[in-house]
């Protein structure tokens, strides 16, 4: 177990790190989120599934404080969060991936770790460097440290986001699509990091994935949201049996 990514106020395993309650939020008076609410417990993957549209990176977005609601309240080990800045809430312990990666191109894959190890953290700290090689080292990127993002693989630079935000020390992750544009060997080796992530450092994890199989097969919790709504929530197998979750996003199984 890595001691320098533990996750600094570690609890309960069964105590809800993250909380959302009755959030709402409109844009011109489209409704993209309504009453939503879920928890996701401490050192679990929950994913966050629905179709295109349904409000998965809206809720990401009110979750880091970029929207704020129109009501309802995000809580962060039981202290409300919705009046901080971004940043504030990364320092408070809420790191995140971007579907459409954001890295500083012209800067290492070591600099880019320091960047989340030294502003993501307060006070960076004297550790602030083990922190990145730690993070590196965790998703597979420790030989390529020295090498300039710009000459990086799209599923090296999707790794580099995710180190670089477990060099903040967060308690929770939220990964917007890590496995878009991947192939099947690199799904398979994004599936193994989610799951280091989890069993290793304890670290909760909200994933926004549409590779369903990749949810289901990790996930120990999972949300479906449609138009706005949370239309289910509970283990894979429930999710996957659930009749609305079938007729909004998973359709009926190819007979065989």
């Amino acid at each position: 177990m890595n001691a320098a990514l533990q996750p600094r106020a570690p609890g309960a395993a069964s105590d809800p790190v993250l909380e959302l309650q009755g959030v709402n939020i409109a844009f011109g008076g489209l409704r993209v989120l309504v009453d939503l609410s879920f928890a996701v417990r401490r050192g679990e993957v929950a994913g966050l599934i629905g179709p295109n549209g349904a409000g998965k990176s809206t809720c990401f977005n009110v979750i880091t404080c970029v929207y704020r609601p129109n009501s309802g309240r995000v809580r962060l080990q039981g202290s409300d969060i919705v009046d901080l800045q971004p940043h504030q809430v990364c320092r408070r312990g809420i790191a995140r991936t971007f579907q459409l990666v954001r890295t500083f191109q012209r800067m290492t894959a070591l600099q880019n770790a320091m960047v989340g190890a030294v502003y993501g953290k307060v006070g960076g700290g004297a550790d602030a460097t083990q922190r990145a090689l730690a993070a590196l080292a965790l998703v597979g990127l420790t030989e390529q440290r020295d090498r300039e993002v710009a000459h990086m693989t799209l599923s090296d630079r999707r790794m580099l986001e995710i180190a670089r935000a477990l060099a903040t020390a967060p308690q929770v992750l939220l990964l917007d699509e890590p496995m878009a544009g991947l192939n099947e060997s690199e799904i398979e080796t994004m599936t193994a990091v989610i799951r280091r992530i989890r069993d290793e450092l304890g670290i909760s994890v909200l994933w926004v994935e549409h590779k369903v199989d990749a949810i289901m097969a990790v996930c120990d919790q999972v949300i479906v949201l449609h138009h706005g709504e949370k239309i289910a929530q509970g283990t894979p197998a429930q999710v996957v049996a659930d009749r609305n979750v079938i007729e909004a996003y998973l359709g009926e199984p190819t007979p065989a």
